[in-house]
């Protein structure tokens, strides 16, 4: 059904309904296109190490694991029992869940605000943010989490706006799934609380039984994490308090909070960080009950509480720039509509359009180096030519330098167990270095993560899903005896764990004559195994 254009639509009568889906369908599907051409050509970029380590997690299926739910391995796993255990069928979950939610940001738009050409606008809002172009491509948590919370915000648009009675149970159903990826969603459940219990026109469905049964749905779809957990000493849950600094006492409150607001500037680029503030701003003192401004809250509801808490979080703790990535799925939809109305008068629309060009253009630009990181290269090396004081290092420039060189250590690794004989294994000092040498040493071998054993606490590591498998344990004498690689930093545990070490082997990971990574590693004889430190560990 088209809609009537509201009157704050800016006007552009070419653009029918019929030609904004035609759009719609050529976007997603180009930027389909475009990643799989990127990923099957020379593709500079391996596995990130969460990307390797759900992997490593999809190879034994459980209920839950140490740090998150069960459904980003049960997509990994799907992918790579049709595509094969390859870097491709890892990432393209990832890429066909982005076009879903292409697909649900246009619909929420329409329905909300009655116009495709909104619909259209959010969603190129959305292919303009880099942090949105990454969770495309990489397939963390964040990928299968960002759809389960747009399907269960269109489901409850539906619910609250149409009173359709079946998208109840629907949005339990999509916010089981999404706590099953991250446990974060149960934020988006207290923000569309907040807006029943705020809205005085949608108060009479908390008196329904709809609510409640979508709440019901979702605690049964989480029964899986639940019954893991209370078998494993609730190690997420003291993950999550240590990961978000419930357990600890605040530490550079202002850096922390500053870090994470420069972040998110950065992964949304400046001009669309700006809009997203003002959409917000004006969202928040429009206090009438009208049917537009109602719809607005909802948007604002359904994505602030996420982003308040994160802020929060980061005066205590180092919030990761993704933690809030959810949040703008709905402000994105708000901006559009902020913006759109802001087109109503000729001297605002001049103003505004100035600063959609603006995002633009540095979205485009921002894009194509996150694309090609390597094209910063010649301006660093220029810069260091013409002031040798400055001694500009690539990885400040690069934020994907840690996705690469992998694949180039796995087969020196490769290379090594065969020298060291039949049953040598790997153990790393990191439990991302463990998942990577799993998935590219060759034959894809079981690896041993050995950081949470180490005695010092300056250098012992975080529990982590390694720690859970009674099949990776280092105290266990089906390892006794064998000899082993250490990848990572040498340590007098390391060294007490075998008979003789081998001094270090320097893997130099060069790009255009730029040393991006250095990794080194052991070789190892004659395993002793190693004893869990009795002083607790790090969550």
């Amino acid at each position: 059904m088209t809609r009537p254009t509201p009157p704050g639509v800016w006007t552009l009568n070419w653009l029918t309904p019929i030609r904004c889906r035609l759009i719609l369908a050529l976007i997603v599907t180009l930027g389909f296109l475009a990643h799989l051409l990127y990923l099957t050509r020379n593709c500079p970029l391996d596995l990130a190490g969460d990307e390797a380590h759900y992997w490593d997690w999809s190879r034994q299926l459980d209920f839950s694991y140490y740090s998150k739910g069960p459904l980003v391995a049960y997509i990994i796993r799907a992918s790579c029992a049709i595509f094969g255990n390859t870097m491709l069928a890892v990432r393209l979950p990832a890429m066909v869940l982005a076009v879903g939610t292409s697909i649900l940001v246009y619909w929420l738009a329409w329905r909300l605000f009655g116009s495709d050409r909104l619909g259209l606008g959010a969603v190129l809002l959305t292919h303009l943010a880099p942090i949105f172009v990454a969770g495309s491509l990489l397939m963390t948590i964040d990928a299968p989490f960002f759809f389960c919370w747009a399907l269960a915000t269109c489901a409850a648009a539906l619910a609250i706006f149409d009173n359709r009675k079946w998208a109840w149970a629907a949005i339990g159903v999509s916010a089981g799934a999404g706590f099953l990826a991250k446990y974060n969603m149960l934020m988006w459940v207290a923000g569309l609380m907040l807006f029943l219990v705020m809205d005085r026109q949608s108060r009479q469905h908390l008196r329904s039984r709809g609510p409640w049964l979508a709440v019901c749905i979702m605690l049964t779809l989480s029964l899986p994490v639940i019954l893991w957990n209370t078998k494993h000493g609730w190690v997420s849950l003291q993950h999550v308090a240590a990961q978000t600094g419930m357990t600890s006492a605040g530490r550079n409150t202002v850096q922390n909070s500053l870090e994470f607001l420069g972040s998110q500037i950065a992964l949304l680029g400046p001009p669309l960080f700006v809009l997203l503030a003002f959409a917000v701003a004006d969202a928040l003192r429009r206090p009438t009950l009208d049917l537009a401004s109602r719809q607005r809250r909802f948007l604002l509801w359904i994505g602030l509480p996420l982003l308040v808490v994160v802020l929060l979080a980061s005066l205590v703790t180092k919030a990761q720039g993704n933690w809030p990535a959810p949040a703008y799925f709905t402000l994105v939809v708000l901006a559009a509509g902020f913006l759109s109305i802001r087109m109503e008068t000729v001297a605002a629309r001049k103003r505004w359009r100035s600063w959609s060009f603006a995002a633009v253009i540095f979205s485009v630009v921002m894009l194509s180096i996150i694309h090609s990181t390597e094209s910063v290269y010649p301006l660093v090396s220029w810069v260091n030519e013409r002031f040798p004081q400055a001694r500009l290092n690539i990885r400040q420039f690069d934020v994907s330098y840690k996705l690469r060189g992998w694949s180039e250590l796995g087969s020196r690794i490769s290379a090594e167990l065969k020298d060291l004989g039949a049953g040598a294994f790997i153990l790393c000092d990191h439990y991302q270095t463990t998942a990577e040498m799993a998935f590219y040493v060759a034959g894809q071998p079981k690896t041993y993560y050995a950081g949470s054993y180490f005695r010092e606490p300056s250098v012992r590591k975080r529990f982590s899903q390694y720690d859970m498998w009674p099949d990776r344990s280092l105290d266990s004498t089906q390892l006794q005896g064998r000899n082993a690689i250490y990848v990572g930093e040498m340590n007098e545990d390391i060294e007490r764990a075998f008979e003789s070490v081998q001094q270090a082997t320097l893997v130099r990971i060069i790009r255009q004559g730029f040393e991006v990574r250095i990794f080194q590693y052991w070789r190892c004889l004659g395993f002793k195994t190693m004893q869990r430190p009795d002083t607790g560990g790090q969550y």
